[in-house]
């Protein structure tokens, strides 16, 4: 590896959306708050938001190109 061109890593504190505070390693010298984590997306939790949308925005898509045959 060449000597220099890699950043310096700091330990900083990391705080979740439920307020635990996580010590992490990092090249940016200032703490972070999140504001999405595994606690509320929905990638983790399985629940989306526009769930009760998707009927509705098939029948919009059939009313708007209804002439086309799809």
């Amino acid at each position: 590896m060449k000597k220099g061109i890699h950043p310096e890593y700091h330990e900083i504190n990391v705080t979740r959306t439920d307020g635990k505070t996580v010590k992490m390693y990092s090249s940016v010298k200032k703490d972070l708050v999140l504001s999405t984590d595994n606690l509320n997306h929905s990638a983790w939790t399985g629940q989306r938001s526009n769930a009760g949308e998707k009927g509705r925005r098939t029948e919009n898509f059939k009313k708007k190109y209804a002439g086309f045959g799809f």
